[in-house]
């Protein structure tokens, strides 16, 4: 898919503007606080996905204005075409040919995935960093999977009080065990694509990068069977700590190279080429998988690296096809293969 033309109004400090979009690759290229990750956040919102930053729906309007009404609105083209408008009151309401759309019905329709600078933290940070890329391309997808990890969490709050409180977990075992069944196959899915796709980023990273989904489990064949005897087997844990030491909420995505941990034996500059390998082979999955070309967001993706690291990325960005909109505040190359954009107080011009 690709974003063909926009219009927004009365959002964040962006002037309101009608733009028309190419095929291919755009730079904004503007100072910090222009206005160029707003530019993003727009098209995040048009695209299914919410705020950038978790906040409140209220924080999306006019920094100058807030008394304003928030408008925004897109036409796709690609493999289907289709005009979205989003009104932001309360809340985030879009609209397909003037019916209501959930973002869980959006998202499949216009996929976008997204690089923000704190992203160095998929390799290095926390597992529940990179649990929550694989939940966000679960979420493409599988269109009910959004659903089902909500209930799965519900469920595992339930049974942590229910430990704390010392009574029966039976009920809670019943309901998670096949929600985390289910989970644990679409991410071993997931994981099976983002694989295969670190293939297509050639020259990003060197041979050799290993992923791997490590469960929250004893890693049986049978998922069923890997959550309930993991729970037996949890027991003593946990009664002695009040939280549920089993299921997908434990998951992992390891990185590995020459059965090393990538953030111990790769430079920063590396670490951020496995992170953003990360994100193009997400991209690759989801054109495997929902035959739709991904549209990519790209914020300051080009900072840290090296000049070659820079001419490699957009090389592989030029072979992927995609539509590519990547935010700098400064000239990252001399060559870029596409539209340029100046982004100045909230004001975009092309050139």
């Amino acid at each position: 898919m690709k974003i063909s033309s926009t219009q927004w109004e009365g959002f964040r400090n962006l002037k309101p503007r009608r733009l028309e979009w190419a095929e291919g690759l755009h730079l904004l290229l503007g100072p910090n606080g222009s206005g160029k990750t707003n530019i993003l956040e727009a098209f995040h919102v048009l695209t299914g996905w919410g705020s950038l930053r978790g906040e409140r729906t209220a924080d999306l309007r006019s920094w100058t204005d807030p008394g304003r009404g928030t408008f925004l609105s897109a036409s796709f083209d690609g493999e289907d075409s289709l005009e979205v408008k989003v009104g932001i009151g309360a809340r985030i309401v879009a609209k397909k040919g003037g019916s209501s759309l959930r973002s869980s019905q959006l998202r499949p329709l216009v996929p976008s995935l997204i690089f923000l600078p704190n992203d160095l933290s998929l390799v290095e940070g926390s597992p529940a960093t990179r649990r929550r890329l694989i939940d966000r391309l679960c979420a493409l997808l599988f269109p009910v999977y959004a659903l089902r990890l909500h209930e799965y969490g519900r469920a595992l709050r339930q049974r942590n009080a229910s430990v704390r409180m010392g009574r029966n977990l039976a009920a809670t075992a019943r309901v998670m065990a096949p929600l985390a069944a289910w989970i644990w196959a679409c991410r071993l899915t997931a994981v099976d694509l983002i694989r295969n796709g670190l293939e297509e980023g050639e020259g990003l990273l060197p041979p050799g990068v290993i992923l791997e989904l490590k469960r929250g489990g004893r890693g049986l064949e049978d998922l069923h069977l890997d959550f309930w005897e993991s729970l037996e087997a949890g027991q003593k844990q946990e009664r002695a700590t009040g939280v549920c030491p089993v299921g997908p909420h434990r998951d992992d995505l390891v990185i590995r190279f020459q059965e090393r941990d990538v953030a111990r034996c790769f430079s920063r500059g590396y670490r951020r080429r496995v992170a953003i390998a990360l994100l193009l082979s997400s991209g690759w999955a989801v054109e495997r998988k929902m035959r739709r070309k991904p549209i990519l967001l790209l914020d300051e993706v080009m900072a840290e690296l090296d000049h070659e690291g820079r001419e490699q990325l957009i090389a592989v960005l030029l072979r992927t096809g995609w539509q590519v909109f990547a935010t700098t505040a400064e000239a990252c190359t001399p060559d870029w293969p596409g539209r340029v954009w100046s982004v100045e107080g909230g004001r975009v011009d092309e050139g």
